[in-house]
């Protein structure tokens, strides 16, 4: 499933009390933070200094915690987590926060049950929903995921990540239609919406319309160096059978990139099946080989250039390394089959 456009974080809120704030009778010792011994953070370092003079701020504890998150030290953003709703258990962000701590740290069943409660404390927080939406999108859960975003929606229609994810879980159930419209919509409520951009062209690129070009050039345009925006537009134009502008974008990445191995393998297709030049097919599925030495389909295409230089030895080898990588892969083992006929 591709990464949609923005990130997964779960609540869990089982060991954090939902009272009214709390009054603070005592100053809170600061966590004089031995990370920063390790770790060179200007953003931790900064907010650090802010804490020793004001101890007492659930607001910085909460920035701290995603801090930490970033930097996947997530023991201390628990810490920090907790102390911000110690400080106020009545801002629904800090649990958003703690959210992240959790889902990070892969206790996603406390994240259910707690973000449910979340969702029911705070009703009206679109965030929540839609964390919760995700969730079941993630689990295929696909109704639950539509129902919670049509939730958020009708608090504020306005927002662009719940159109976004709508689309994505029309696209998983099939209906790339509506997947389509909902990632526009997405487009018409924030136009610097990459990801709406870049799926939308792929959507239209699986079905060769060149109307995917117009969207992958918008997301080139927010994101000029985006490596994936620039494969999928080479992709769409090798499909399209515009080979010499799919080689110049191809190239391109691998100036770059040289160990992309999408790029490689393609490269090695095209030469292989339009160029038909098969020594410099067999040279960059090679490269892409050596650099992921379990690409089955590299070794299964290189064995069939191989083969059409009726050098069966290399052919045969190829063809079973498929299989020691990928046990019972069915087009390797169609080859060997065949190999044996000739």
């Amino acid at each position: 499933m591709k990464k949609i456009g923005f990130i997964v974080f779960i609540l869990s809120l089982s060991i954090i009390s939902c009272s009214p704030k709390e009054k603070v009778e005592e100053t809170v010792p600061v966590k004089y933070d031995s990370l920063l011994a390790k770790i060179s953070s200007p953003e931790l370092k900064a907010i650090n200094e802010l804490l020793k003079a004001d101890p007492n701020n659930d607001s910085l504890y909460n920035e701290r915690a995603g801090i930490y998150i970033q930097l996947k030290q997530l023991q201390e953003a628990m810490g920090d987590a907790s102390r911000a709703l110690k400080l106020d258990s009545t801002k629904a962000k800090y649990y958003v926060t703690l959210a992240d701590v959790y889902f990070a740290s892969n206790k996603t069943r406390l994240s259910k049950e707690t973000l449910e409660a979340t969702v029911k404390k705070f009703p009206n927080n679109t965030e929540a929903l839609l964390k919760l939406a995700e969730l079941f999108y993630l689990v295929r859960q696909y109704e639950n995921a539509i129902t919670h975003i049509n939730k958020a929606l009708k608090i504020d229609e306005n927002i662009a990540n719940a159109y976004f994810l709508k689309g994505c879980v029309f696209k998983e159930m099939g209906d790339t239609n509506k997947a389509i419209s909902s990632m526009q919509t997405a487009i018409e409520q924030d136009n610097k919406f990459f990801d709406a951009f870049y799926d939308v062209g792929l959507l239209y690129a699986s079905r060769k319309n060149p109307l995917a070009f117009e969207y992958f050039n918008n997301a080139l345009r927010l994101r000029p160096s985006s490596e994936s925006a620039v494969f999928a537009k080479a992709k769409l134009l090798q499909d399209l059978n515009r080979i010499d502008e799919s080689l110049a974008l191809y190239e391109e990445i691998l100036r770059n990139n040289k160990n992309n191995v999408n790029v490689l393998y393609n490269l090695g297709a095209i030469n292989f099946t339009r160029k038909r030049d098969v020594n410099v097919a067999i040279d960059y599925f090679s490269k892409a080989i050596a650099v992921d030495p379990k690409y089955t389909e590299a070794y299964l295409a290189r064995g069939a250039c191989f083969e059409s230089l009726k050098d069966y030895k290399n052919a045969k080898a190829d063809y079973e390394m498929c299989l020691k990588i990928t046990p019972n892969y069915g087009p390797a083992i169609a080859s060997l089959n065949s190999m044996e006929k000739k």
